[in-house]
């Protein structure tokens, strides 16, 4: 575990070649606890932080949302992408964790 409490996250690659986020720090041994995406979209990330999704997009456009968001559409301030790991520094692992697979 990270020396502030929180969980270690560190990026990885998957068995498929995909990118993820592996989070150590909340079991035993070498293996990660689990897996997570390096990045959500913008309404799941509102989700996670308890934000209404139409105030979010707003304040990505503004430039004020709670922590970094990358405009990734082809029309500018219509498609934003959230990073995870800042997120669970702002909310904890166990909650990302819980809504990532609610969300699926």
């Amino acid at each position: 575990m990270a020396n502030d409490g929180q969980p270690e996250v560190s990026a990885g690659v998957d068995p498929l070649g995909d990118l993820v986020l592996t989070v150590r720090g909340h079991g035993n041994g070498d293996d990660p606890d689990y897996e997570l995406p390096p990045t959500v979209p913008l309404a799941q990330a509102a989700e996670i932080l308890g934000l209404d999704p139409a105030d979010a997009l707003a304040r990505a456009r503004a430039g004020t949302f709670p922590g970094p968001c990358f405009d990734v559409g082809e029309e500018p301030g219509t498609r934003y992408s959230v990073p995870v790991a800042p997120m669970i520094r702002r909310v904890g692992a166990d909650r990302v964790r819980a809504m990532l697979r609610a969300t699926g």
